[in-house]
């Protein structure tokens, strides 16, 4: 009776039990909540599409962008066809009339994805959206997906304007040296060869004392001319510094500046102990020229400085002059010095900054400091040098402050 008592008391146990869920039950949830928590994460605003264009689900993006632009349905779209709306738009849309035949496309399955870039006026002003509709593989659904990209397309056109500048600058440099090159070189080669003419009639007349004369003077137009055109040559084609070295090129660069612009350059140039890549000797080397140019062009000073040194765990740059200098921009930087000095220090701005380096131009009291830095971390130490130490140290003391 006991025994009989136990069977029933376990039938009745069983009979209050849940059903047992099936096995494939849970997985599918967690697939479908990380799908949608996928989906919510993205940036880009993304709708998904049945066969007939109908959308069926949207994510976080999608939601909070009708919202700030003032659709307030509490589906979200959901429901509404999309390939309907895009058909509706299409007489005044080309990017609509686009969408809709590229939709048709991949739904008869003659194309797989659709890509496009397009204005939109968005809550907080015109921005600049791309569309990518794709069908993948196996699958009925189709996704669309639109994603901000105003930023991009802001930063191609400050470079798009950035190179438009480039341009006429160095238009402008170069109808400043033809101008040069015209009015002084040129008009001095003309008199030469005037002169040179004259000389030849007064040599047949006999004239001694008038002949010496005029032959004096064409030497000295000749060799000023020669100098001009030294000096121009000189600014605009560097030594070549795989042979011969930053530290010697500028040294070279400094005295032979002097020499042919009448300008004192004081030379402050160290021996850095390390094995500068071409490109970076290059970088500073041009920063040093274009910079020594500008003060013979710009400044009027009569003295100049040209500095290279170690300074922390950067290599330093510095050309100053006591010239008239220029107005300083907010921050005392000077922002805006392309106006001035021509397209060539813009440029050294751009390739220091590629090589993680910095050019900074600030007034003097009285004049002009352009300083150029180049990091050292990564540049190999020349092993005998007497600066290895320093530089070690320096790398160190950079390490540090990282």
């Amino acid at each position: 009776m006991a025994r009989s008592s136990t069977r029933v008391g376990r039938k009745e146990e069983k009979a209050k039990r849940p059903p047992p869920v099936p096995a494939l039950a849970e997985p599918v949830d967690d697939a479908e909540e990380l799908l949608r928590s996928t989906l919510d994460a993205l940036s880009a605003h993304v709708a998904v599409l049945d066969g007939q264009g109908t959308i069926v689900a949207v994510n976080e993006a999608w939601r909070s962008f009708g919202l700030a632009t003032g659709y307030a349905a509490a589906d979200h779209g959901v429901g509404m066809n999309y390939l309907a709306v895009c058909e509706r738009s299409a007489s005044v849309s080309e990017e609509a009339a686009r969408t809709a035949c590229a939709l048709r496309e991949i739904m008869v399955g003659t194309r797989t994805s659709f890509r496009m870039e397009y204005p939109c006026m968005g809550p907080d002003g015109p921005r600049w959206f791309q569309l990518r509709v794709t069908c993948p593989s196996r699958s009925r659904r189709i996704v669309v997906a639109h994603e901000d990209i105003t930023d991009v397309k802001l930063a191609e056109e400050s470079l798009s304007r950035l190179n438009a500048r480039l341009l006429r600058l160095q238009d402008e440099e170069r109808r400043r040296i033809a101008r040069e090159l015209h009015d002084s070189t040129a008009q001095n080669l003309l008199a030469i060869s005037l002169n040179a003419a004259r000389l030849q009639d007064l040599a047949r007349g006999g004239g001694g004392e008038q002949t010496a004369r005029v032959a004096a003077e064409i030497v000295g137009l000749a060799e000023q001319s020669l100098q001009e055109i030294r000096t121009l040559s000189y600014l605009l084609h560097p030594p070549l510094l795989d042979d011969i070295g930053l530290e010697s090129a500028l040294r070279w660069l400094a005295k032979g500046f002097g020499d042919r612009s009448g300008i004192a350059v004081e030379d402050r140039v160290d021996a850095l102990g390390v094995a500068l890549p071409p490109d970076h000797a290059t970088a500073l080397f041009r920063v040093a020229q274009e910079a020594l140019a500008n003060v013979h062009r710009h400044s009027g000073s009569e003295w100049a400085r040209l500095s290279l040194r170690l300074r922390g765990p950067v290599i330093e740059l510095l050309v100053e002059d006591r010239g008239r200098g220029m107005t300083p921009g907010r921050g005392g930087d000077l922002p805006s010095a392309t106006e001035v000095v021509g397209v060539g220090i813009s440029g050294m701005r751009v390739r220091l900054e590629q090589l993680g380096g910095r050019l900074q131009i600030r007034p003097r009291r009285p004049g002009l400091r352009v300083a150029a830095t180049l990091p050292l971390a990564g540049l190999r130490l020349i092993e005998g040098s007497d600066r290895v130490e320093s530089t070690k140290r320096a790398l160190g003391q950079g390490e540090q402050a990282c």
